[in-house]
């Protein structure tokens, strides 16, 4: 089973017993969820999307370290991505709140 399925089966558990989602702290989940973006034709990509905007726990993490570099994608329009502008990725990098999206951030101003 994938790591998004699993993410997806315990979705499902919480919300059995009226929890949110938790947030997504895996750099390898994260990898697998941007993957599926990078797949315009992938059933969950929607989803991904969603979880990938929303759902990533800001700081120091894996995942955050995995999030920021694919913001740096898009803000240096390495990747196009219709649902996430370069504007709102730089929003998104600005709100995270630690290391990976600061050298970012600094890679960004000093490029």
């Amino acid at each position: 089973m994938s790591l998004y399925q699993e993410y997806l089966k315990e979705i499902d558990l919480r919300k059995e017993d009226g929890l949110h989602p938790k947030p997504i702290e895996d750099g390898e989940l994260l990898s697998e969820i941007i993957h599926q973006i990078k797949d315009e034709t992938h059933q969950y990509r929607g989803d991904s999307i969603n979880f990938f905007t929303y759902n990533v726990i800001p700081g120091t993490t894996s995942a955050a370290v995995v999030k920021a570099k694919f913001l740096k994608e898009i803000i240096l329009k390495t990747f196009s991505l219709e649902e996430i502008s370069p504007a709102f990725a730089f929003e998104l990098l600005s709100h995270m709140k630690g290391g990976p999206s600061i050298d970012v951030l600094l890679d960004l101003a000093l490029e």
